[in-house]
């Protein structure tokens, strides 16, 4: 796989994203990538866990601008679908059949939200920063809000969509969006425990258990897949995003600010 690495040992399964170049900023590859290796975890009967993390510095810092800018170019067609790509990957995500352990470092940032929202359990440094930044981008965190909101609660989505501000570890525990913060030397020491207590426990009972959560999920129902992809891809073609992603990467301030 270009943009994923991912083994299995003892019945865990470890996934990392790997593009540290680009903070783990997923594009195109890497969400086709990881809906198909998703669908291969997701038969595999003799998995217990599965953990994720990100490849260097940053766990993940959402949606790669260049391939968001260039697909804001796109007919709205193409972008609908997209979105709908999206979607569908954090769906798939929350559908794994295991435990989902994410531990998270560095920087998280717009759709990386996405992937620690569906995760079962979230280890995070006590130096990692989080932040649904879309608006600071002029974008709407449409799709990640269906899997959001569910984590964090309507109350503190409000403040935290609507400011997109940066924000620590304490608050996103505080929040319920992490679980543990430890010091970083203890980031993979703290996920082997929590791989450790899965792993005394039954297979088969653990798979029932998340099938039995699954029935607790709120419904959305299709309609808002569709109606998230809708406004995602109506909003990246936006001239105003298009200004806003255009300003960070060229490391200026957005007309906005002005």
């Amino acid at each position: 796989m270009e943009t994923l690495k991912y083994s299995v040992d003892g019945g865990v399964g470890r996934l990392v994203l790997n593009r540290p170049h680009r903070g783990n900023a997923f594009n195109r590859t890497m969400l086709g990538e990881l809906r198909s290796l998703l669908s291969e975890i997701s038969r595999d009967e003799g998995l217990r866990v599965l953990v994720i993390t990100g490849e260097g510095k940053h766990f993940c810092a959402g949606g790669d601008l260049n391939w968001m800018k260039e697909m804001g170019n796109a007919p709205y067609e193409e972008n609908y679908s997209d979105a709908l790509a999206l979607y569908d990957t954090y769906r798939a995500l929350e559908d794994v059949p295991v435990p989902v352990i994410s531990l998270v470092k560095g920087a998280v940032r717009g759709g990386g939200m996405g992937i620690v929202a569906v995760s079962d359990v979230v280890i995070s440094t006590d130096s990692a920063t989080f932040s649904f930044s879309e608006v600071k981008l002029g974008i709407v965190p449409s799709v990640v809000s269906s899997f959001a909101i569910r984590r964090i609660g309507f109350a503190a989505a409000r403040r935290l969509f609507l400011t997109g501000e940066v924000f620590g570890p304490e608050l996103a525990r505080e929040i319920g969006l992490v679980d543990v913060v430890v010091p970083k030397e203890r980031l993979e020491e703290e996920g082997e425990r929590f791989v450790s207590e899965i792993l005394k426990n039954g297979p088969r009972a653990v798979r029932r258990t998340k099938e039995l959560l699954r029935l607790y999920r709120p419904f959305y129902g299709e309609h808002f897949r569709h109606i998230t992809a809708h406004i995602l891809a109506m909003t990246r073609a936006s001239e105003e995003a298009q200004e806003g992603m255009d300003a960070f990467l060229s490391k200026r301030e957005p007309a906005w600010r002005k």
